[in-house]
């Protein structure tokens, strides 16, 4: 404590017990401080802590080591607390108990600095590319780089609560509501602060709840692994979701479509595409391999996806569901074996130039079609052929169940046709049912054939 002043008063800057003899400045005249030993892995050692500025405030100070070493239940746990007490720097609040009883409950070295979050998120990352599907993979990096990581990526990760995950939202939402009033103003670039993306833009209940999506399976992995004793995306709420509604043809305009695009290079796969259901990615990646014309049947393995202008084969399809058989009709099989004489005579006149994909669909020299120049190519023609211009999925997947419906295929088979079943792959393929979906095939292929009869 200071010595007062002549009028009784702390003497401040002129107290005299705040040089030393030598005149050197006593930083510990005026302030609290306490010195106790510790156990390290080093032996006992005396820890000195000063500059508190009340005695009540050093005791705290000296309490709080107490129930630091007090956490271990072990010597060697107590070291390694000690040794977390003395690296703390001078000045710096020592590390705080509930933070140290967190560590070691999950069975954690309580003297490591430990992960943050975006040091997990690499991890997690590290191993999903090893373990999914590419265009899933790529997902979650986009997730976790422009949003996950610059919004949470510093909080250490057994710190990580629903208030930061709200807050990872509310920041969404402002970007929204900046982008739309730049919009509004007319500006031409977009920048928002603190947003990492080259264009900022709406960023939708959709795309929020696919990066919640991602977030969520990652901080499952850290609670498989005992990084963290709990979810705290378990606590969130999200907008919900509205989509609006897919388009879709009639029959009579897929008739109209079919016909129109017959002679056109992609035209029997979109013939497919629209009587089936298949994804692009399905289409590119057929192969005849998985082919068997005289039973009618197409099989989907391998899809071809294109991620950042490169093209990708899956090892798989999207899902077990999506690893199916695609049943045709009869003039489907047909053209097919047709398109497949004609590949064989491009394949001899390309000679060394063919490149052997074993690809049904392919272009003139036997590479992949790129799924964005099926998806550019469907609406030009579309267009042309003077039918709703519609998204490919739409053409595709929602046109082609909407005609099996309408059709009378039964809900079960469509689900089935489509990929939408969770059936194993042995229990879908039975000979009855295998009769079932060609039946249903000629049903959907009648309905377009009669529409595009009709005057």
């Amino acid at each position: 404590m200071r010595l007062p002043g002549p009028d009784g008063k702390p003497a401040g800057k002129a107290c005299p017990l705040l040089w030393r003899a030598n005149g050197s400045w006593n930083p510990r005249h005026g302030s609290a401080g306490f010195a106790c030993r510790v156990p390290t892995s080093a032996g006992t050692r005396l820890l000195r802590r000063f500059g508190y500025p009340a005695k009540a405030a050093a005791r705290s100070g000296a309490e709080t080591v107490g129930k630091l070493i007090s956490l271990g239940s072990d010597d060697a746990t107590r070291q390694r607390i000690g040794d977390m007490i003395m690296a703390a720097k001078r000045g710096a609040p020592l590390p705080a108990v509930e933070d140290v009883r967190r560590r070691l409950g999950l069975g954690l070295d309580p003297s490591s600095p430990g992960l943050s979050t975006g040091e997990w998120l690499d991890s997690w990352l590290a191993g999903k590319r090893r373990t999914r599907r590419a265009s899933a993979v790529v997902s979650y990096e986009s997730h976790c780089r422009v949003w996950l990581k610059p919004q949470l990526g510093h909080i250490p990760l057994e710190r990580l609560n629903t208030g930061h995950i709200e807050g990872l939202f509310a920041t969404i939402d402002r970007f929204n509501a900046e982008a739309v009033r730049q919009r509004a103003e007319g500006k031409a670039q977009i920048v928002i602060e603190g947003d990492v993306r080259t264009q900022p833009g709406i960023c939708g209940p959709s795309t929020q709840r696919r990066i919640f999506a991602t977030l969520r399976a990652a901080l499952n992995a850290a609670v498989k692994q005992r990084q963290i004793t709990w979810n705290p995306c378990a606590g969130i709420e999200l907008e919900s979701e509205h989509p609006p509604e897919a388009q879709r043809w009639t029959p009579a305009q897929a008739a109209r479509f079919i016909a129109f695009t017959a002679g056109d290079p992609l035209g029997l796969l979109y013939r497919v595409m629209v009587l089936r259901g298949c994804r692009r990615a399905e289409l590119a990646g057929f192969r005849w391999a998985g082919a068997d014309l005289d039973r009618g049947v197409l099989t989907v393995a391998r899809p071809i996806v294109q991620l950042g202008g490169r093209l990708v084969e899956e090892a798989t399809a999207k899902s077990r569901a999506g690893d199916r058989l695609v049943f045709l009709d009869a003039e489907t099989a047909g053209l097919l074996r047709e398109h497949r004489k004609a590949q064989l005579a491009a394949r001899l006149r390309a000679g060394e130039a063919w490149q052997d994909n074993d690809l049904v669909f392919c272009q003139a020299d036997g590479t992949p079609w790129k799924p964005d120049h099926i998806s550019k190519r469907f609406k030009r023609l579309a267009e042309q052929a003077g039918v709703p211009v519609i998204k490919l999925h739409d053409g595709g997947r929602h046109t082609g169940n909407s005609l099996m419906r309408d059709a009378g295929v039964d809900q079960e088979l469509r689900m089935r046709e489509v990929g939408h079943s969770d059936k194993s792959i042995n229990d879908r393929y039975r000979h009855t049912l295998i009769e079932a979906h060609l039946a249903a095939a000629e049903q959907t292929a009648a309905l377009v054939r009669a529409a595009h009869e009709a005057p």
